[in-house]
């Protein structure tokens, strides 16, 4: 069964490969057969399958893009060919026996026959060859160790393509992807065709924004530079250009290119930034009357859809059947003793529309006010903006001169009881139904007839330190081709040491450790609503102790956090952070089958069973089962963790960008781990075990951590999954770092622990005694099965959890030879 599900879309070869192909790799192992690794001097880990991966989809990828520059184009059938020759190309990475450099391309017929059946490409490139394949597994590298006189003309002409998809499948970073070897193999493959690699690096990464961000930089380039995706990592991309155009000049015109078009498409990401009924939901009520709009929001939806948002949160709070609350009632009844207008004292609507006079009164009036913009102080600009008439206008203005009555103290507004009565008289003498709209349609022509630039003074207030500081941020992050923003240009962030140092409480990010463009901390206050700094974790202190609204966050901090409070619906503090990383890279095309069809199930309504998903990752991680497939199982797995919520399980694990448009932005996913915690051992060891089991099964690195946001980016760390320095009690099961060639072996003993675990109780709170068992029992699979059959009614040994018990036994063995390895060597 594929991993993958709607392939309709994609190239019928890459569509046929995922569904003909990909599977039966998987049922080989090559999920967990090592490629690229720490065993091989040091690399990068990467999957056989995910080398395969990579490499037939890049060589798509540039088939598509070649003839935008007069390349030649490869046929369909062409494509089939080159496609099943790279899936076999390394053959002797597959072989169980120990070879020496010199001898391990002797590979005879029979073996490649073998592989090419077991795996389906004699079906998928019917075409082809023994000979061909044979071939390509003996002579796909270009060195002396290949056996080029064994080559047949078919595989001669597609040599070039093998080898060009089989350098670009072992590219760790962008840089490397865009080296002179690479280069080398792209005018092997495309002669005549004056082709060049180019690359965006960002030197931060933080989460939705960093992808946003890749997304931009790919489109601005395309239309300057006419630079054409190729390949997506976690903190760039790669293209390919044509040589003779210019590069495109890395400066601060670009800069503001860059954030100009962020502006622009940001707000058409997630479909939230154009509602005003979930902008609404935003908005939180204070205790003088107005509503709190986080500046955030400012910048994503821009003034008019805030006024809109406004306008229908008010409508909602103006409700006829609620009654006033004591203090609001005499502060009516005080005003109907002064006014010519009778305020109806025993309902909530003029309350309720009141806050919207005083929201739009400090949102929106008192900046226009303060530029000068309106020539009239500000609450006579409110009661002209929504239409009061003179005399009322004049008499709220006697109020304010009257030293007797005080309606601004504590902070608050209350001439807005007077503007909200004439808005509830004004929507009953029109019959404006639906409310919201036409009072929204009202005030926005009167912002206009008043002042036709009235949004660009309003984003300025409210957004215009953020244009400050992510131009700055954008041009210390971004390098193109190698080029950066010359520093004598962009100088505006603080040096954070420095602003630690000189001043012991620096104003620097508590999550990022970045300096800012502003000295004032007020500026970096973020408010508490943001989804981490309610329930999260810095790198210095836990968000959601002490004091949260005290921590101080740069600009892009705060932009990630928000954009995560708009793609998720979870706010329980104490949470883990799963960071998937792509292994290597993504295509595009790679990207939306990621994004479409396995990204998407990490919603809010996702729920998972534990226990059901021990058992299906321990077939998937279990060499001796042998009625059960590979693919099918780790199909299984991601059904598990990702059930409806109608089927059964909690919910405990959902992505940070829900809703947003994957072609918005593109190069890593962010997942949230939540569970009722009974303990700190057990909540971690659960959070890391469905966090490895997502990544193997979707075939992704993985950085594991309780910070919201990644300390290392991909190219920080060498194995296949790597936890963070909060997990010191469950690293001695698992291990910090995990390389893939024992991902299996652990994935695999964590998931009969959890099933045996189960068998004694369906309580998570036992497990730090049975990671203990691990730890100090020479045996302590069969230890635990030996204690279930004790608890057993019967009296029996529960004979299903035998192969659990001794693949945790055989575990525990592996974990103590490779300590005793250790200590001998420490000791030596």
């Amino acid at each position: 069964m594929p991993v993958f599900g709607d392939t309709t879309e994609l190239h019928p070869v890459l569509a046929e490969f995922l569904s003909d192909v990909d599977p039966k790799l998987l049922d080989e192992g090559w999920g967990f057969e090592v490629a690229k690794g720490v065993e091989y001097g040091g690399q990068t880990d990467q999957s056989m399958v995910n080398h395969v991966r990579n490499g037939v989809f890049a060589l798509s990828r540039l088939n598509e893009v070649a003839p935008t520059f007069g390349a030649y184009e490869l046929t369909d059938s062409e494509l089939r060919q080159a496609t099943a020759l790279f899936v076999i190309h390394d053959l002797h990475k597959y072989r169980d026996d120990e070879t020496t450099a010199r001898s391990e391309y002797d590979i005879d017929k029979d073996e490649v026959e073998s592989l090419v059946n077991a795996v389906g490409v004699d079906e998928f490139a019917p075409s082809l060859r023994t000979e061909d394949f044979h071939a390509c597994a003996v002579d796909h590298e270009n060195s002396w160790k290949s056996n080029p006189e064994q080559s047949t003309r078919t595989y001669d002409r597609l040599r070039p393509f093998v080898r060009l998809a089989d350098a670009f499948a072992s590219c760790e970073t962008p840089e490397s992807a865009a080296s002179e070897r690479n280069e080398r193999s792209l005018d092997e493959a495309y002669p005549g065709a004056d082709l060049e690699l180019r690359t965006h690096i960002l030197d931060d990464v933080k989460g939705i924004f960093t992808n946003l961000l890749n997304g931009v930089v790919s489109r601005e380039l395309d239309e300057c530079a006419g630079y054409e995706l190729l390949l997506i990592y976690q903190d760039g991309c790669v293209y390919v250009a044509d040589a003779e155009e210019p590069d495109p000049t890395v400066d601060a015109m670009l800069i503001e290119e860059l954030y100009g078009r962020l502006t622009d498409e940001i707000g058409d990401a997630h479909p939230a930034y154009d509602d005003r009924q979930r902008l609404a939901e935003n908005l939180s009520v204070q205790s003088q009357g107005f509503y709190t709009i986080n500046d955030q929001d400012f910048f994503y939806a821009g003034a008019a859809n805030i006024l809109l948002a406004v306008t229908v949160k008010a409508v909602q709070d103006a409700d006829p059947d609620s009654d006033p609350t004591e203090s609001m009632r005499e502060t009516m009844e005080l005003l109907n003793e002064r006014l010519p207008i009778e305020i109806d004292a025993t309902t909530r609507v003029a309350p309720g529309y009141s806050r919207l006079a005083y929201t739009i009164k400090r949102s929106f009036v008192d900046p226009l006010v303060d530029e000068g913009i309106l020539d009239e102080d500000a609450l006579t600009a409110t009661c002209r903006l929504f239409g009061l008439g003179e005399e009322i206008t004049e008499a709220l203005k006697e109020l304010r001169d009257d030293e007797d009555v005080s309606l601004t103290a504590g902070g608050k507004w209350d001439y807005g009881y007077a503007i909200g009565q004439h808005i509830a008289n004004t929507v009953r003498k029109e019959g404006w139904s639906p409310a919201a709209e036409h009072i929204a349609e009202y005030l926005l022509e009167r912002f206009e007839d008043a002042a036709p630039n009235w949004q660009e003074t309003v984003m300025a207030e409210h957004a215009g330190e953020f244009e400050t500081e992510l131009t700055a941020y954008l041009a210390d992050v971004l390098r193109v081709d190698g080029r950066s923003v010359d520093r004598r240009q962009n100088n505006q962030i603080t040096d954070p040491y420095e602003e630690h140092h000189a001043t012991r409480r620096g104003k620097t990010c508590t999550f990022c450790n970045r300096g800012t463009t502003s000295g004032r901390k007020s500026d970096m206050k973020a408010p508490k609503s943001l989804t981490t700094f309610q329930a999260g974790y810095s790198n210095r202190i836990p968000a959601d102790a002490g004091k949260p609204e005290k921590l101080l966050a740069c600009i892009p901090c705060q932009v990630e956090f928000s954009l995560r409070e708009t793609g998720t619906t979870r706010r329980e503090a104490g949470r883990l952070f799963i960071h998937l990383v792509p292994d290597y890279f993504y295509t595009p095309t790679m990207w939306s089958l990621y994004a479409d069809e396995m990204f998407a199930r990490f919603t809010g309504e996702a729920m998972t069973r534990m226990g059901r998903l021990a058992s299906a990752v321990f077939d998937a991680t279990d060499r001796n089962t042998a009625d059960t497939l590979a693919g099918e199982s780790l199909a299984t797995v991601i059904r598990e963790a990702t059930r409806a919520e109608d089927e059964g399980g909690r919910s405990m694990v959902e992505q940070l960008s829900q809703e947003f448009d994957p072609d918005a932005g593109f190069g890593t996913r962010t997942l949230s781990f939540y569970k009722p915690l009974d303990n700190e051992t057990e909540f971690q060891f659960f959070g890391v075990f469905l966090g490895l089991s997502i990544a193997a099964a979707m075939g992704t690195r993985v950085y594991i951590s309780q910070s919201p946001l990644p300390n290392l980016r991909g190219r920080d760390f060498q194995t296949m999954a790597k936890l963070d320095a909060g997990f010191t009690r469950v690293t001695d099961f698992y291990g910090q770092e995990i390389a893939l060639s024992v991902l299996r072996e652990r994935l695999g003993a964590a998931a009969a622990l959890i099933q045996l675990g189960y068998e004694q109780a369906r309580d998570d709170a036992r497990f730090p005694k049975y990671l203990r068992v691990t730890r100090n029992k020479p045996l302590p699979g069969s230890y635990l099965l030996k204690q279930a059959a004790r608890n057993a009614d019967d009296g029996g040994a529960p004979q299903y959890l035998l192969e659990e018990a001794e693949y945790l036994d055989h575990h525990a063995s592996e974990r103590s030879r490779t300590t005793s390895r250790l200590t001998s060597t420490n000791n030596e």
